[in-house]
């Protein structure tokens, strides 16, 4: 695309083939020309690609082509990381599905040789636990499925802190929750209404400027934290980041040799960090601070070192006030019913300020707020998730339509039983979730939960209900007397793990007098 500077499939290694599949039954039209494809193996193999990946058009009706190709690529490319669309992201649209599967082959050789080499390493040193491993959508799964399908991973840091600042507004019987984790270079923000975690639309998901058709927790991303960098810019504008002094040198007050000031600075020279039981046994020098916000920020604008450091934490709460509202008040969810969640590194230190600028009802500070996105892993439930396209206007729709939808869902789930079987799942701790992606023909989709049972005539009408409600959520609007197409049908496989609990302190029997 023109604003991707940076291509994950170079032109001279895109090479057609011929075959053809037909809408609307995957028909064959015309058969693969295996001779083309052991010809682009050999070609690819002279260039010293290890890395393939098969994507035909309508692939998601009738996969048969891209399989036959990869086992003859593979033939002449024994070692090399194959992946086709079908496996990958088994649905319409073909360039959000390129894209995806691009992206899978572009990260899988190095995913699968590091989560491989790492599950090793832990059975050699006799750890002999399932290695699990986190998802971008708040579920974990195994290293196997993780290594062919890395797509599933990419975001999957942040959703760590997610599911972790929902475990914390559980713990406190609050289920309205903005969670802010502010670390030190960058913040993430996501709104979780009534203790739902809210998964993208897969049509909104991107990596960078690349389209990726996988499940990600809603979430908005930000360049700001404790190490971001406080500075005048050429029109003599007061700014704080995006860019950061990051570990190395650090802020200024860490005595590495960083000399501009950052956010960590303010919060020294305000004196809401202690030199003295700094994380770490870091030494703080305080002066460090103080000449930094003096030469760079409150000299040339006339002011005291203390104004110039609360200006700094005011700009850096006004830009990610900003961020929490477009996270929740445009998709219409009313920041003053909320409480606000912040952990990370620096998140405790701004949330009062942050909630004030927001109207959140309250601010909740979780009981371990630096290593809260590492309680989020033990937290969530393994997911395996599986879709098919399954084109169907449910306007009219005959019982021959309905049962191809029922038909489709029960394939699904099916794949979702045996992968949680294979991994002694019991079935009493397995729970699938049915999500159909809806539209309005012809216009943007939007995610609907299945009514529950059978897909039958009598509740189709409660799909396009939930479908019209989620789109208005989504977008803003909603028609009544617009026809409504599924999309994509999407069982998620999920296997329950135990809440985690946090011991409980004793009952004090005095009160602190003094505190610091």
């Amino acid at each position: 695309m023109p604003w991707q500077s940076h291509r994950l499939v170079k032109r001279r290694n895109r090479i057609a083939i011929t075959e053809r599949v037909m809408l609307p039954y995957g028909d064959v039209a015309a058969e693969l020309n295996e001779q083309e494809v052991l010809d682009a193996a050999q070609v690819f193999k002279a260039r010293g690609i290890g890395s393939v990946i098969v994507c035909f058009l309508y692939s998601f009706l009738n996969d048969t082509h891209e399989r036959r190709a990869k086992a003859l690529i593979q033939s002449v490319l024994p070692d090399a990381y194959v992946s086709c669309s079908s496996e990958v992201v088994n649905v319409i649209r073909g360039y959000e599905r390129f894209s995806t599967t691009a992206m899978n082959a572009f990260v899988g050789p190095k995913t699968a040789l590091y989560l491989n080499n790492l599950e090793g390493k832990l059975r050699d040193a006799g750890i002999n636990a399932h290695l699990r491993i986190m998802q971008s959508n708040g579920g974990v799964s195994t290293v196997e499925m993780c290594a062919q399908r890395p797509v599933s991973i990419l975001m999957s840091g942040l959703a760590g802190g997610v599911m972790g600042g929902c475990w914390a507004g559980a713990m406190s019987d609050v289920r309205d929750v903005i969670t802010v984790d502010i670390g030190g270079t960058s913040v993430d923000f996501s709104t979780i209404p009534d203790g739902q975690v809210k998964i993208m639309n897969p049509r909104d998901t991107y990596v960078g400027s690349y389209s990726v058709l996988a499940s990600m927790i809603d979430m908005a991303t930000m360049g700001a934290g404790g190490g971001s960098i406080a500075y005048l810019d050429e029109g003599g504008a007061f700014r704080v980041g995006p860019r950061s002094a990051g570990a190395d040198p650090g802020p200024a007050c860490y005595g590495r040799g960083g000399t501009e000031p950052t956010v960590t600075d303010a919060q020294v020279v305000l004196g809401r960090l202690d030199p003295d039981q700094f994380l770490g046994g870091v030494k703080i020098d305080q002066e460090l601070a103080h000449r930094a916000i003096e030469e760079k920020i409150a000299r040339p604008l006339g002011m005291s070192v203390t104004e110039a450091a609360l200006g700094i934490i005011r700009i850096l709460n006004s830009n990610m006030s900003f961020a929490i509202r477009a996270n929740s008040v445009v998709k219409s969810f009313d920041p003053r019913r909320f409480a606000l969640l912040p952990f990370g590194g620096a998140g405790p230190l701004n949330g009062v300020a942050l909630a004030e600028a927001v109207s959140a009802r309250e601010v909740i500070v979780p009981p371990a707020p630096d290593i809260t996105a590492a309680i989020g892993l033990l937290v969530t439930d393994m997911q395996y998730e599986f879709t098919r396209s399954v084109l169907t206007v449910l306007d009219n729709v005959t019982e021959e339509g309905i049962d191809k939808i029922n038909g489709v869902i029960d394939e699904l789930t099916v794949q979702c039983r045996t992968r949680l079987e294979a991994h002694v799942v019991p079935a009493y701790r397995q729970h699938y979730v049915r999500v159909a992606e809806c539209r309005y023909t012809a216009r943007a989709s939007s995610c609907a939960d299945m009514p529950d049972g059978v897909v039958s005539l009598a509740n189709v009408g409660q799909l396009k209900t939930n479908f019209r409600a989620q789109h208005k959520r989504d977008y803003g609007w909603a028609f009544d007397d617009v026809e409504v197409e599924i999309v994509t049908l999407r069982v998620i496989g999920v296997a329950k793990t135990p809440a985690l609990q946090w011991p409980p302190l004793s009952t004090g029997s005095t009160r602190p007098t003094t505190a610091r």
